[in-house]
């Protein structure tokens, strides 16, 4: 399959604005794809309804083959079972170990026995590089480390999607570039196809076989980190510059500061 999602022509309007217009892409199946955007653009609810949180008001989202809108319940959580999911928060429960953990989502949904459970969860610890810690409590852990806890247990059902809200939120730079690293090593040897959501362009870049740029709920643009980063779009050049709409780049404001005190 050369696509694992296809999203066609999503519209959602909360009151009389449209978060999402029409919005159309495609995502490669075990590749990683990294969504973009200034706060407001969709992404956060975009990502709500690649996961079926949301139901669109027009459009279609096909997720590995078959279309989840209109799906009844059942139906949604049987194609959920592919998602493995990385919350901003990592969002631990703070009365489980860390084994604990990660072990949630075998014993919700298989009938594995509990010795067997363990063991893939120690695997899974394992490929993050947490070996040894499935008896320590999430308030005994790094932010950072509570993040590869957090992706253990997304990848403990051995899901074809895990989906990343803001990975590297809460963390400094040297734990960011090692989650990012994680991501790319857990997307190549598990095959998994990765959908991140961020604003971190350092991440993107190091990351992202694919970008996908959201502006007021549309597709701006969409390409490699080279294109990306190359592109001639204004609004492209800024997002990556980080400068607010309508400024002025600080070297023009300092050319103009000195051109000005050279005359008075």
């Amino acid at each position: 399959m050369e696509n694992m999602i296809e999203v066609k022509n999503l519209v959602k309007r909360f009151g009389d604005r449209a978060v999402l217009d029409g919005l159309s892409l495609e995502i490669p199946a075990e590749k990683i794809t990294v969504i973009m955007g200034g706060s407001g653009c969709g992404k956060s609810t975009l990502l709500r309804h690649l996961v079926g949180l949301y139901a669109p008001d027009e459009g279609d989202i096909w997720v590995d083959g078959k279309n989840i809108v209109g799906m009844q319940e059942k139906e949604i959580n049987e194609v959920r079972r592919k998602f493995g999911m990385l919350f901003q928060s990592a969002a631990l429960f703070n009365s489980m170990t860390v084994g604990e953990n990660v072990a949630l989502p075998l014993k919700e949904h298989t009938d594995l026995s509990n010795e067997i459970i363990k063991i893939i969860g120690k695997v899974k610890l394992e490929l993050v590089g947490l070996t040894g810690f499935e008896d320590f409590m999430p308030f005994q852990i790094s932010g950072g480390m509570k993040k590869r806890v957090g992706l253990a247990r997304a990848i403990a059902l051995d899901p074809k999607i895990v989906f990343y809200d803001e990975p590297g939120a809460g963390l400094d730079p040297i734990t960011t570039a090692m989650i990012d690293q994680l991501i790319l090593d857990l997307s190549r040897k598990l095959k998994i196809t990765s959908v991140v959501v961020t604003h971190e362009m350092k991440s993107a870049f190091r990351i992202a076989d694919k970008i996908i740029l959201l502006h007021k709920g549309k597709v701006l643009e969409v390409g490699t980190s080279e294109s990306i980063a190359n592109s001639k779009n204004p609004y492209v050049q800024q997002f990556i510059k980080g400068e607010p709409e309508g400024a002025i780049p600080l070297k023009q404001t300092s050319e103009a500061y000195l051109k000005g005190l050279l005359e008075t």
